[in-house]
This record gives C-alpha cells, structure tokens and sequence, in this order.
C-alpha cells in the first residue's frame, strides 16, 4: 500500500473520529428529548425567563467588551513605548483564568465585604461584571487585528479636506472595523451564553440557560427537560456560529500602510482613560485572587499563610489540580498531533478528494457552534453508561474525547492557515529533486510551522484546564478537574483555598506558555 493510500485512509478515520464525537452525541442529545412523554411540559415561564436573561446577558455583556476592547486594542496599535508594551502585556490575562476566578475577584473587591465597597454581588450585575472581564481579551484581540490593517493616511486624507477628528473616526475607522465589530460581539455573547462558572457563584436568584441544564440534569434529573433547553441554548450558538463565519474575511489592507497615531486630542484622551479603566478592571480582578490565595480565611482572619495550598478542608486535596495537569497535557498533545495531522494531508500531499476535504472541514468547524454545556451533557447521555470509559482511565479518556471535539475548531483552523501560509514549491523542489514529500515535510514544511504548533498546543492546554461548562458533567471523583473543584471549594464557604485552587490554575497554564514560547521561537 503506497504512503499516500495510507495518509488517505488516516484522513477518513479522522473524520470518523470527529462524527462520532459530534453526531453521536447531537443525535442521542436530541433523541432523548422525543422520549419524553409530552414536550409542551417544557415550555413553562421559568424555561423562558432563563432564556430571555441568557440572551440579554450575552448581548449586553458583548457590546460592552467591544466598546471596551476597541479603546485598548486602538490604544496598543497607536501608542508606542512602555504604554502599549503593558497594555499589550496585560490585556490577554483573563485567557489564563477559569471563569469561576474572576467571580472569586468580584467577591473580594465588591462583595458583602469587598476591598472597594461593599455590595450585592449576585445576580445579573455579577454575572455581567464576571463575563466582562473573560470576554474582553477575546474582544480586544479581534479589534487589534483590524486596526493593525488600517491605513492612518485615509485620516489624513480626510482631514485635509475639513472633517473633523470625530468625523474621521465615525466614517473612516468605525467602518473599517465593522467584520470585526460583528466577530468580536458575536463571540463575546456565546461565551458569555454558555459559561457556567460566573452564574453558578454569583447568579444568585437570576437564572440562566447553562446553570439552569446542570440543576436539571444533574439536581432534579430531569435528563429530557435538561435536553431540551440544550437546544435552546444551541440555536442562537449556531446562529452565532454562522455569522461569524460570514464574516470571517479580514479587512482589506493596502500594501503600503501608515499606522495609527493617537493624538492629544480630547476623543481620544478620553479613549486612553477608558481603556486603561477596562485593563486595570481586568487585571484587579484577577490580582485580587492571587493575593486572596494566600489569606487564612477571608475577610476574617487576614493573616498570610500558604496551608490554603494544602487544601485541607477538601475531600480531594491537590488531585484535582494533578487531574487537570494530565487532562490538559493529554489533550494539547493529542489535539497538536491530530489538527496538524489533518491540516497536513490535506494541504501537502493532494491526496484527498474534494469532498472527503469538504467533509472534514465541515465535522472540524461544527464543534465551534456547540456550547460546551451542551456537548458534555450530550457526551454524558451517549457514552455516560459504556464500560469503556469506566474507572480512572476510563472516565479520563472521556474527558479528554470531549474536550478534543469541544476545542478542535480553532485547532484546525490555525493548523490549516500555518501551512497554507507555507509556499508549496518546497514540495515541487524535493521532488524534482528526487526527495519524497514526507521528507520535505519533516525536514523542512513542519519546522517552519513550529510557531503554529506551538499556538496550538498553548490554546489546548490554557483552554483545557479553565473550561468548565463541557466537564462538569463528565468528572468522576477520582477524576475531578481542578476550575469544578475550586467552584465546589466556595460552595462549601471555604473561599481563600478555591482562590488558591484557581491561581494554581492560572499560573500553571500562564507558565507552560511562556515555556513554550522561549523553547519554540
């Protein structure tokens, strides 16, 4: 059998792989809601009330991270020296984070006793202020990219011709931003439709979809009912989804380009000031917790000490956080491996057919528009109950299947974009001069696309240890990861050892990016 028969057969049990992991689940998912005995049962004014909050919450939180985010991203593009260096340095912390830290945050600085003042944390307002802060590096990473595309010298064009700066902004950049303005919002509101961390600790008596799916699923067991506002949740994801793809195209860019200079003028003096407000926001909320970590028992005893790492007050102690170290490890390779293993075949080798490439493009991106909570509950109902994945590796190996299909889009997606970025006359040289392509690509196609992998291995393993949502209705107690474990650590009142728990969390994936980033450069 030649190698590229091989490579062939390799792609199609890819795809297959992937169908199993997306179209067992959705349909088993689904099935289970036309099991019931009558789906009108569903429709009461609670379910509604869910998804209403859930859809104002999202669209809320979405259009403030763009606001926000497009100040900081304009204030990095356009200012130079040590301001955009730590604005650039600080922006992408809340990526390191599980959602359930700035929760933790909040309470320190606005709870009941907050550093700051002292209020109501719970319900809409803390769900609002939690998802800000992990929606804004999301937001503000999509903006940056648009306006390191814009050339400044239409400013200057249009300012030679009398309008005004507010003019300039409003009709010249604002409008070269808008795919992205539509990107950023939509992501921001299926991430903030779909967490669990921030409305299970500071939701309170405001419901919403993916807390209201746990307490069906797991509190009541009502499996069909939790099915059914799955799909609820699903459709505006998709919707989402769609959209986004839509505008996935990047804004034109010309080839000589001048960038962006802010001046003094009070727009954007103004814009500054905001945009340091949302940073300092971000990062206090985050800082916050690292300092709580080492309190004895916040607010009451204030004294520092480092037992709040020995978990003592935790049936699990430090396995949990050893649990998300294999996890996250487990999937970042196996993620790496597999997302360039396709990209490569696809890309290099000209052995697939079009619509075998059609097909697995389509099984890579479908995952993206499944909300986590959605996917792990569709995973627990399709494979909950096989012997295959019982006991520890058992229920491990289910861990690390769901989130490989959970996060596999963006895998892809930047595996495909790393090596189509990579000139295919390589290949045609090694050929003509009698060197295989596989030779051409081990020596000289997959060391340029280092950079690439690297990306992907630091997206699986930060995303893998800070996701919640998929996860937390698949961990057995022997495999319970350490963001559902830190959720479970406050519940109990023990709030300084969950702010522990999450620091370890936030500097363990924090560290094996900058590793990988001096290792691979």
């Amino acid at each position: 059998m030649s190698l590229q028969r091989q490579a062939l057969i390799l792609f199609i049990l890819l795809i297959a792989l992937l169908a199993i992991g997306v179209l067992l689940p959705v349909g088993a998912l689904t099935a289970t809601i036309f099991d019931a005995p009558s789906l009108t049962a569903f429709f009461t004014p609670y379910s509604l009330k869910c998804f209403i909050n859930t859809m104002l919450m999202g669209a809320g939180v979405a259009f403030c991270a763009c606001v926000a985010g497009f100040f900081i991203a304009f204030c990095i593009v356009s200012q130079k020296g040590r301001e955009a260096f730590w604005m650039r340095a600080l922006f992408p912390c809340a990526l390191f984070a599980p959602s359930v830290m700035p929760a933790i945050g909040l309470i320190y600085l606005f709870g009941y006793n907050g550093l700051i003042f002292q209020t109501s944390l719970y319900g809409a307002t803390g769900i609002f202020l939690g998802a800000l802060v992990f929606t804004l590096p999301h937001t503000t990473m999509q903006l940056m990219l648009a306006l390191e595309r814009f050339d400044a010298r239409l400013i200057d064009a249009a300012r030679s011709l009398g309008a005004t700066v507010f003019q300039s902004f409003a009709r010249i950049l604002l409008p070269h931003c808008k795919k992205a303005f539509i990107n950023a919002f939509l992501i921001a509101f299926v991430l903030t439709i779909t967490d669990f961390g921030v409305p299970k600790l500071l939701g309170g008596n405001f419901p919403m979809l993916a807390t209201e799916i746990y307490n069906l699923a797991i509190g009541t067991q009502n499996t069909p009912a939790a099915a059914f506002l799955s799909l609820w949740l699903f459709a505006p994801a998709a919707l989402a989804f769609y959209f986004t793809a839509k505008n996935a195209n990047p804004s034109p860019v010309s080839h000589a380009t001048k960038p962006l200079y802010a001046g003094n003028n009070l727009l954007f003096l103004m814009g500054r000031i905001l945009a340091w407000c949302a940073l300092l926001y971000e990062v206090a909320t985050i800082a916050v917790v690292i300092v709580g970590s080492f309190v004895t028992f916040w607010p009451y005893v204030p004294t520092l000490t480092l037992d709040n790492y020995a978990f003592h007050n935790s049936t699990y102690g430090m396995s949990p956080w050893f649990n998300s170290m294999i996890l996250a490890t487990s999937v970042a390779v196996i993620g790496t491996l597999l997302a360039f293993t396709g990209a490569v075949i696809k890309t290099r080798l000209h052995c697939v057919p079009r619509w075998v490439a059609t097909l697995y493009d389509t099984f890579a991106s479908f995952s993206l528009c499944i909300p986590g909570t959605v996917l792990g509950l569709a995973f627990a109902i399709t494979f909950g109950a096989s012997p295959f994945f019982s006991g520890f590796a058992g229920a491990l190996a289910l861990l690390v299947f769901n989130t490989l299909v959970h996060l596999f889009t963006v895998s892809h997606l930047t595996a495909t974009n790393t090596l189509e970025a990579i000139d295919t006359r390589y290949e045609t040289v090694g050929q003509s001069l009698g060197v295989s392509v596989f030779s051409v690509l081990r020596r000289v196609t997959l060391p340029l696309a280092r950079s690439g992998m690297r990306e992907v291995f630091c997206y699986l393993f930060a995303s893998t240890l800070t996701t919640i949502s998929g996860v937390v209705f698949l961990y057995t107690p022997q495999t319970m990861p350490a963001a559902v474990a830190a959720i479970q650590m406050i519940d109990s009142g023990f709030i300084s050892e969950g702010a522990a728990m999450s620091t370890l969390i936030f500097f363990s994936a924090l560290g094996v990016r900058l590793v990988m980033t001096k290792w691979i450069h």
